[in-house]
């Protein structure tokens, strides 16, 4: 359910996107401006992002930052509402989380390759990252959260979208039943194999957005 929020319909590229923009507490902040989204959003193809019902800018519940802190998700359906109250939008969205960037958050000092990746991608964002004892420690700032959020979390998540849709929504089908056999093999694939093809697209769109100047740019209001 969510809390006090705003509702704007942002035209991008011809065609009419919804956020929802919960209000902040908590000492928590949305780095990313909805402007800076629909900057970020103009310069992707349409097609992979048309499908979504909205861009959500969550406020994550205290339980939620202390257990399972993350900068953002994919939804393949969600349903938005208040409590007590027939939700008002339903299907896949990217949720992008609220940040305290003064809390600093641990890290396993027994990392995986895709954890010592992961690691390398907040430090080059501008995170600071140091060891201390069997823990990693990241140190974030506004600024390296904007960086993450806006270049690497909602291209990652839009790549799950389009994962979705290339293998199941508008593969080809021969009949009704294929839809639901296409979605259980989705579903079925390891979460590696899927984090790996969004990774892949994440860093194929920074790529192509950097060596066209569209990336970095000044945080918009």
């Amino acid at each position: 359910m969510l809390g006090p929020h705003q509702r704007i319909r942002v035209p991008i590229a011809g065609y009419e996107m919804l956020f929802v923009v919960e209000e902040n507490h908590g000492g928590c902040v949305h780095a990313c401006s909805v402007a800076d989204i629909a900057r970020v959003l103009e310069n992707l193809p349409r097609t992979d992002w048309e499908d979504l019902a909205a861009i959500v800018l969550r406020q994550p519940t205290r339980k939620a930052r202390l257990l399972s802190p993350v900068w953002g998700r994919f939804a393949y359906s969600a349903d938005l509402g208040l409590r007590r109250r027939s939700s008002f939008c339903t299907g896949p969205m990217v949720f992008i989380e609220a940040v305290d960037p003064t809390r600093p958050i641990e890290w396993s000092g027994a990392l995986g390759p895709d954890g010592q990746a992961e690691l390398a991608r907040l430090a080059e964002d501008g995170h600071e990252v140091e060891q201390a004892g069997s823990r990693w420690i990241v140190s974030p700032s506004l600024e390296a959260v904007r960086a993450t959020q806006l270049y690497r979390t909602l291209p990652h998540e839009i790549g799950h979208h389009v994962d979705w849709l290339e293998k199941v929504a508008r593969a080809p089908a021969d009949s009704p039943d294929d839809w639901d056999a296409r979605a259980a093999a989705f579903f079925a694939r390891p979460r590696e194999e899927r984090e790996a093809f969004a990774h892949r697209y994440a860093d194929a769109a920074n790529e192509r957005l950097r060596r066209f100047g569209l990336v970095p740019f000044a945080p918009l209001a």
